[in-house]
């Protein structure tokens, strides 16, 4: 999994809601479903602070209204698509740990890669000839 720049996956949440789901992990349905919810929500915003604005005693310059509910509104995107991005990050971080820590451990001790080797004869994923050609291989190895 590659790692992705949680302020590039914010931006394009805002240019174009949605997006970071396609930037971040490729889900195109969700992409699309955001996309409609986030579109309605910001149609929504933009008629109620218009509305707001067209009270005869709001007495705010035309258009602050509008322009601070959007704010807030993709202040909101790019926080998810930062959040979404970093928590990609952690867990392929971790992953990549974690597996560095696993093939560590079985290039260097020849009797873990052994029973790593049985567990994996015993739960049937590899053959008996299989078993055995790499069994010979780790012994020649560790001599």
């Amino acid at each position: 999994m590659k790692r992705r720049n949680p302020l590039l996956a914010g931006f394009f949440n805002v240019l174009i809601p949605g997006s970071s789901h396609l930037y971040v992990s490729n889900n195109w349905l969700r992409f699309i479903l955001f996309f409609v919810v986030y579109s309605l929500v910001i149609f929504g915003v933009t008629l109620l602070g218009n509305n707001i604005q067209d009270v005869r005693e709001y007495t705010l310059p035309q258009g602050l209204c509008t322009g601070t509910l959007l704010l807030g509104i993709f202040a909101f995107l790019f926080y998810s698509g930062m959040k979404m991005a970093s928590e990609r990050n952690s867990e392929t971080d971790s992953a990549v740990h974690y597996q560095s820590m696993r093939t560590h451990i079985s290039k260097d001790d020849p009797i873990t890669r052994l029973a790593k080797l049985q567990r994996q004869r015993d739960e049937g994923l590899i053959s008996s000839e299989q078993q055995e050609t790499k069994k010979a291989e780790i012994e020649s190895k560790k001599k």
